[in-house]
């Protein structure tokens, strides 16, 4: 398992789509720190600290990152069919049940990355423009949330990454099954109860971001665990189908 996560990560390296999620996060940025230019009360949105950190949190995850990331998983697990370099693959020969687990194992790691590039990001300007505002039990707070909503993005999509690998079309559809999919949560995110069923909504629920019952939060816990299932599910409908 560990030689092919490592072929994963190198196959990364020659990927377009990397230049394309870097340039995708720092326009998200840019744009929500010229959003908080904007006033409320003769004060900038971007003044108060905290701000920023959380407006990027989600932006990204309603908006941006649940379609890119599915784009990414969608890609590395389609990419050896629509390269057609599956047969020579099979006469090394590569178990294939090994390989997609080490995909979904790097589409995992990738999403927790990313969150944690934004964080990163974030707090770096959140420190630049409040530095004696800073307080550490806030950072350690948003930290843990950027960190679940990372596990939590990837858990949500995780079928939808599975369904384009079993029907094997172009990954872009990945992309826009999961730009309308987590669109959908911005209208569930105020109803208690429900945000907690919907699973791109109850990211926020388990990460820690919404102040929830303890109701709500095992029933997100279930939700997220549920899809986790339902790819594991489609994924090992997929190994049979190849056998």
């Amino acid at each position: 398992m560990k030689i092919l996560l490592l072929v994963e990560y190198k196959k990364l390296h020659r990927s377009k789509l990397i230049f394309l999620l870097v340039f995708v996060l720092m326009m998200t940025l840019g744009v929500v720190f010229l959003q908080g230019q904007f006033s409320f009360g003769g004060k900038k949105y971007i003044d108060t600290f905290g701000w920023y950190i959380l407006q990027v949190h989600s932006l990204t995850t309603y908006f941006v990152l649940p379609s890119l990331i599915a784009l990414f998983g969608g890609y590395i697990i389609c990419r050896e069919e629509q390269e057609d370099v599956l047969k020579s693959l099979k006469l090394i020969p590569v178990d294939e049940s090994r390989m997609i687990t080490a995909k979904m194992i790097i589409t995992l790691l990738g999403s927790i990355f990313i969150y944690l590039i934004l964080f990163i990001v974030s707090l770096i300007i959140e420190a630049v423009l409040h530095l004696n505002a800073v307080n550490m039990s806030e950072v350690i707070h948003y930290f843990v949330v950027y960190v679940l909503t990372g596990i939590g993005v990837f858990m949500a999509i995780s079928p939808i990454i599975a369904f384009v690998g079993l029907v094997k079309r172009s990954y872009w559809i990945a992309l826009i099954i999961a730009e309308i999919y987590s669109f959908i949560g911005i209208f569930l995110a105020s109803k208690e109860v429900v945000r907690a069923i919907y699973p791109i909504s109850s990211v926020f629920v388990l990460s820690g971001l919404y102040e929830t019952s303890v109701m709500e939060l095992m029933i997100s816990i279930i939700v997220n665990i549920s899809c986790c299932f339902i790819s594991y599910r489609i994924l090992k409908k997929m190994r049979v189908r190849k056998n």
